[in-house]
């Protein structure tokens, strides 16, 4: 080392280093030294690396305010020239999660021993290398190359990996990845489906149970996805089994969906339903005219009967109307207007009108309340899924605000879950066609249910994989920590 090549010791949370000016300010341009941080040149004292003159440029020049010096490119001792470390291994690295990362090549190998597997990576210039290659001081790995410390290879490479997968935005590649997921777990996934198919023939309870476990592999998969943990089974640890945790919790949480969903509508339909058989009156069906022709005699009417001088027209129109007040006249007019309602073709929209507002105003709450359903509806299996918390599901402000926080991104996973909603509709009918000979009296196509169970098993797991990925996409806006 030459005389003008004078060391710079540096006191980092990471342990203390030695490194000339040169590698110093590219450590301050990489951020692996901060002006908080103690540096000492030479004997001197230590002092706060922002307050030393020969480094206030390089803080300066990471801050923006002058244009970044010109560092040498040149190998030092035959090493690689400098290359940004996420920009290294963001290229080499496989795409997230693929477990083809073991593939030996010239970015996973020691740049000193090509048949040795990278174990260190240094986390400035980059340069990787066996167990045995990089000087240890007090056990701490630094780079042979630069001096700098270096980081287990596959711990930094999969957080970089993940850092783009997560940035990497939302798209047909995860409803492959999402399509993919159920199958990497295939024991767990047909023990799984049988199960599920099974309890579904079981009646009413047997039902229950089989919404349980469905509903906790659903939540299972959003929250473990939405974390970034996406090689974790779907299925719930049943191991220490608990009545409120694996039970009620899950039954209480899809209760909450169905409030926050169907709710409206099924309110809807309740009212209707008491208030059409709680009575009322129906609208007067008589034609227009008919109400003189079936008014009785006035009291004058009966006087001009009474008086022998009355005058004979009078008389006769008296007559006239106390002859319509007799049974067989009421009946013989009912019959006559009931003839000339089913000869008017105005009559049925006489009847409608007073019921027309009314039915117009239902229909389109009926509309707005399914078109609620079936948007709000993922939204909701999201929201119990990554809170566990029946408060906020049925809180459609929880859900509100969380789509606008993911913005495009949920509308996209929208589209994907309803794709695969009217798949498994078409694939279930076919099921029951095909199966239709096998169905029996009083139980019913029983080999159609099982089929059906366990083709909607996969497809919810699939929807909420889907769903825990558009979240974990949007994990910094919506405030939820990946690992």
């Amino acid at each position: 080392m030459s005389a003008q090549a004078e060391m710079w010791r540096v006191t980092t949370p990471e342990g203390t280093f030695e490194a000339d000016l040169e590698t110093l300010k590219q450590w301050i341009a990489e951020g692996a030294v901060i002006a908080t941080d103690k540096v000492s040149k030479g004997s001197l004292n230590w002092i706060d690396a922002g307050r030393a003159p020969m480094l206030r440029s390089a803080f300066l020049a990471k801050s923006g305010n002058v244009p970044a010096p010109v560092t040498s490119t040149q190998n030092v001792e035959g090493t690689e020239p400098f290359v940004p470390l996420a920009n290294s291994i963001a290229q080499s690295g496989p795409s997230y999660p693929s477990s083809e990362a073991s593939n030996p090549t010239a970015s996973n190998t020691c740049q000193n021993h090509a048949d040795a597997p990278a174990y260190y990576v240094c986390r400035v210039c980059a340069a990787t290398f066996c167990e045995t290659c990089p000087k240890f001081v007090n056990k701490v790995p630094l780079c042979p190359a630069c001096g700098d410390l270096c980081k287990p290879f596959q711990e930094t490479r999969s957080k970089v990996v993940r850092q783009a997968f997560q940035g990497s935005g939302f798209g047909f590649s995860d409803f492959v990845r999402a399509l993919r997921y159920p199958l990497q777990h295939k024991i767990a996934l047909l023990c799984g489906a049988a199960i599920y198919g099974f309890l579904l023939l079981g009646g009413l309870k047997g039902q229950v149970i089989a919404f349980v476990i469905m509903f906790g592999c659903i939540s299972q998969v959003i929250s473990q996805v939405a974390w970034g943990r996406l090689n974790r089974s779907f299925m719930p640890d049943f191991s220490a089994f608990s009545m409120w945790d694996d039970f009620a919790v899950p039954l209480g949480l899809g209760i909450g969906i169905i409030i926050v969903t169907w709710g409206p509508m099924i309110l809807l339909i309740l009212v209707l339903f008491f208030g059409v058989f709680s009575g009322g009156h129906s609208p007067s069906t008589a034609l227009p005219g008919t109400a003189a022709q079936s008014a009785g005699p006035t009291e004058k009417d009966l006087s001009v009967l009474t008086d022998p001088n009355a005058d004979a027209k009078q008389l006769e129109e008296a007559n006239r109307k106390l002859q319509e007040t007799r049974p067989g006249s009421v009946i013989s007019r009912e019959a006559e207007n009931s003839k000339q309602q089913q000869n008017d073709p105005a009559a049925p929209m006489r009847l409608l009108l007073p019921y027309l507002g009314a039915s117009i105003f239902i229909v389109f709450l009926f509309f707005a309340f399914f078109l609620w359903a079936v948007f709000y509806g993922p939204m909701a299996l999201t929201v119990a899924g990554y809170t566990q918390n029946f408060g906020s599901v049925i809180n459609p402000l929880v859900g509100l605000d969380t789509i606008r926080r993911m913005r495009g991104t949920y509308f996209k996973a929208f589209g994907m879950v309803l794709l695969l909603q009217a798949v498994s509709f078409v694939i279930a009918l076919v099921v029951a066609i095909v199966t239709a000979p096998f169905a029996l009296p009083f139980v019913g196509n029983l080999p159609a249910k099982f089929i059906d169970g366990s083709v909607t098993f996969y497809f919810n797991l699939v929807i909420a994989c889907l769903l825990g990925l558009s979240l974990y996409k949007c994990a910094d806006r919506v405030g939820i920590t990946v690992d």
